[in-house]
């Protein structure tokens, strides 16, 4: 038998710890996890009644398409059909959770919206390690979905009812890391994350607006007018603060029904897309207020984009009934800002959910989305 050479007894000692770091990339896999998807449906807690919520998470199971309807009922008819009439993803529905310890991220949408309204960035979350809960927001009195109790703090209950769902679950609550929890709101779901963080709303701030600023036609003319009423109606708010949520991201946020005072109430991180041709919440007096007044705002202006640019989008048929959600201004591309965009909101909460986690400086900046990536 040869004698090892010089050096060589001491490098085969060393082999277990080698060949542990060589395989510990492939036992951990890292993502993207295939997407998982079902519907659970939750209790209002100011009016009791029942509204769906769609849970996206990571998964190892195949994904098929799956064809949803906005009221998250699958679609029955041939694939043709339902691809001109429903949602689709490609997802594997009621499949089992990966193994891992996952964040949880509520997307909260606009007035009139839809559970689905987010589901490209739900799915992009999903496939990089977050299990993500969108309710679709009942509405109020009259069909009234941009004031009213039920809009000012059924809102912002509905959300932390989300998350209370979330961590009590049997098959996510032992896979869910509670340190971890985001929102994310587009417009009126902006109102709402934006509440949930710390902001308390008030009904006369948002009358105030629309008396201090008769130029915000669009906004004031939409939902002034039901504000004011609402203000008889439902008087103080209450802390609607969820102290579980340690990030937020906006999407055109109405920040409109706070103060200044309260919007500095807001110590979470919070990531704010603005779209420069919205003429409904505009930059201004939005946008601008809150990457002023929150002390951890990130603030980008997407140049050309508009109001609704930041909904996914429409199956075909659809297109003529969503009206102007489903438009963008001339010559903006969409779907090729949502997968910039996708991208940068899943590296957002990546980097604020994380204790090491820092903000930037408070700015509004314009830029091409295609800059972002």
């Amino acid at each position: 038998m040869h004698p090892w050479p010089r050096g060589m007894k001491s490098l085969v000692g060393l082999m277990p710890l080698i060949l542990s770091l060589c395989i510990a990339p492939m036992v951990h896999a890292a993502p993207p996890w295939n997407v998982g998807y079902r519907k659970i449906e939750l209790q209002d807690a100011l009016s009791g009644d029942l509204f769906p919520v769609a849970l996206w998470y990571p998964t190892s199971a195949v994904p098929a398409s799956l064809f949803m309807t906005g009221s998250l009922s699958p679609c029955r008819l041939p694939a043709i059909l339902c691809r001109w009439i429903a949602f689709e993803m490609s997802v594997t529905q009621n499949a089992p959770l990966a193994a891992g310890t996952f964040g949880v991220i509520v997307v909260s949408h606009g007035a009139g919206g839809l559970a689905l309204n987010h589901r490209d960035l739900a799915m992009a979350l999903a496939s990089q390690g977050y299990v993500v809960a969108a309710p679709t927001h009942p509405r109020g009195k009259g069909n009234d979905d941009v004031s009213g109790d039920a809009v000012w703090v059924g809102r912002p209950k509905q959300v932390s009812r989300a998350i209370d769902t979330v961590l009590e679950d049997g098959a996510l609550r032992p896979h869910i890391d509670r340190e971890r929890i985001g929102v994310v709101g587009h417009s009126n779901g902006g109102y709402t994350a934006l509440a949930v963080a710390g902001a308390t709303p008030s009904a006369s701030a948002a009358a105030a607006h629309c008396r201090e600023h008769p130029d915000d036609v669009r906004f004031c003319s939409q939902g002034g007018a039901a504000t004011r009423e609402a203000r008889h109606e439902i008087g103080h708010v209450p802390d609607l603060r969820d102290p579980r949520v340690r990030s937020i991201a906006l999407m055109a946020p109405n920040a409109a029904p706070f103060t200044d005072h309260a919007l500095a109430k807001v110590t979470v991180p919070v990531l704010l897309y603005a779209a420069e041709n919205d003429d409904l919440t505009r930059v201004r007096y939005h946008a601008e207020r809150v990457a002023r007044v929150v002390p951890q705002t990130e603030c980008v202006v997407i140049k050309g984009a508009g109001h609704f640019s930041f909904v996914a989008g429409f199956p075909t048929a659809l297109k003529i009934v969503a009206g102007d959600a489903a438009r963008d201004p001339n010559g903006f591309d969409r779907d090729a800002f949502h997968d910039v965009m996708n991208r940068k909101i899943v590296g957002y909460f990546n980097r604020t959910l994380r204790p090491a986690g820092a903000a930037r400086p408070a700015s509004c900046r314009l830029r091409e989305f295609r800059e972002l990536s």
